[in-house]
């Protein structure tokens, strides 16, 4: 069905506190594809048909009202997921409640929206470094969600971090694992030259800090959540991030040993 009949068969809640709030305003376009959020002419039959007295009145030109609304739309769902991204890095409190709303369900959805079942499907994927986010997940500058896939990629990611149940539901799934590795660092994390790992002073430029939560989930996908364990890709994140401390360490001794030098 349309958009517009999709939405008059969404699920109420009975909104309790302040997470279920923000989880409502994703929850409220979890029926809708991005395009359809965007659509001209789907968007254009929606406000018709809800129009009344309280709203604002349409323009003679219904294609460009529906576009503003659409753009709206659009922004209000961008700025509830920065809104759960920011919330997420607060207590684990707040972070269970988020998980018991079902919030991880929503967002990975709005990042992989072929997976329509209320929970995390367990993928196999046998090629290992071959395996890799395919382009569609990760939207490049063109498309008018972007900004919001990445808000939606590091709620999960920070959730995980203090929700051991987020980090366990994510890491049973192997190519939402990928897609928040990219969003993490970028491609520059994922690479498939395993002798880079012999030179420490490349292998790890241009890789970020690893998240505690990303770490989180890696190491519950380690322990089992993940079926066929880490692959290459996965152990090299982990590995780097080992070859990142050590340089630290060595860094910071030799910083302190200059120091007393000086005395």
């Amino acid at each position: 069905g349309t958009a517009a009949s999709r939405c008059s068969t969404s699920t109420r809640r009975i909104i309790k506190n302040g997470i279920h709030l923000i989880g409502s305003y994703v929850e409220r376009y979890d029926k809708w594809s991005w395009e359809e959020i965007l659509s001209l002419h789907e968007r254009g039959i929606l406000l018709k048909s809800h129009h009344s007295i309280s709203d604002p009145p349409l323009s003679e030109n219904p294609t460009q009202q529906s576009m503003v609304r659409g753009k709206k739309e659009m922004r209000l769902l961008t700025n509830a997921l920065g809104a759960i991204r920011n919330t997420s890095h607060s207590t684990p409190d707040n972070c269970d409640e988020f998980f018991n709303y079902g919030i991880v369900d929503l967002l990975v959805r709005r990042l992989m929206p072929e997976i329509k079942n209320s929970h995390l499907a367990t993928e196999k994927i046998n090629s290992h470094i071959e395996a890799v986010v395919p382009p569609s997940f990760i939207p490049d500058a063109t498309q008018p969600w972007r900004e919001a896939c990445y808000r939606a990629a590091g709620s999960l990611i920070n959730l995980a971090e203090k929700c051991p149940s987020v980090a366990y539901q994510i890491a049973s799934n192997r190519r939402l694992i990928y897609l928040l590795i990219v969003a993490w660092g970028g491609t520059k994390a994922v690479t498939s030259e395993s002798k880079a790992l012999k030179n420490t002073t490349t292998s790890i430029k241009g890789v970020p800090l690893l998240h505690i939560g990303l770490a989180a989930i890696l190491h519950s996908a380690e322990d089992g959540a993940l079926e066929g364990g880490l692959d290459d890709v996965m152990l090299q994140v982990l590995e780097k991030e080992k070859i990142r401390k050590k340089i630290a360490q060595r860094n910071e001794e030799e910083r302190k040993r200059r120091l007393w030098e000086k005395k």
